[in-house]
């Protein structure tokens, strides 16, 4: 993959606008080779999200990693960007959710994180292969470990 390559996940739906909507994530390995990712009622998701306008990439994914999961993280190694293309039913948009990706060292855990409906679970990387909601979620863990995502999650 090209540094400037963006992969494309999901479906585009024809005659659908959709919002380009920047973010960043990170692959977070502990001691014990689990992966971090957050629970939520719609399922498991890698740390981060949305980039506010003032803010770098690398800001970006510090602060989302914190609120989410309380998690002091140092910004890693960049694995890539990908758009997932989604639907909102609560904000009823089509978003193109541009994933900016990044290896994730643990530096220390403060709290539980300040969402309420988030909490923080330690996952096995095949686990998080198959289970995380977005593909480009996968696909990104997938290349923290090294392997090839199209090569093996198709099988």
């Amino acid at each position: 993959m090209q540094g400037d390559e963006i992969l494309e996940f999901g479906v585009q739906e024809e005659g659908a606008d959709y919002i380009l909507r920047p973010g960043g994530y990170a692959v977070i390995f502990n001691q014990k080779g689990a992966i971090a990712v957050i629970e939520t009622p719609r399922g498991f998701h890698l740390p981060g999200g949305g980039q506010k306008l003032e803010e770098t990439i690398e800001e970006t994914v510090l602060r989302e990693v914190f609120e989410e999961c309380g998690l002091l993280i140092k910004v890693g190694t960049f694995l890539g960007k990908a758009d997932e293309l989604v639907f909102s039913q609560k904000e009823k948009t089509h978003f193109r959710k541009r994933g900016s990706f990044f290896m994730g060292e643990l530096i220390k855990k403060y709290n539980k994180g300040k969402e309420k409906d988030h909490s923080l679970k330690w996952i096995s990387p095949d686990r998080a292969v198959k289970e995380l909601v977005h593909e480009s979620h996968r696909w990104a863990v997938s290349r923290g470990m090294g392997k090839s995502y199209f090569d093996s999650s198709r099988n």
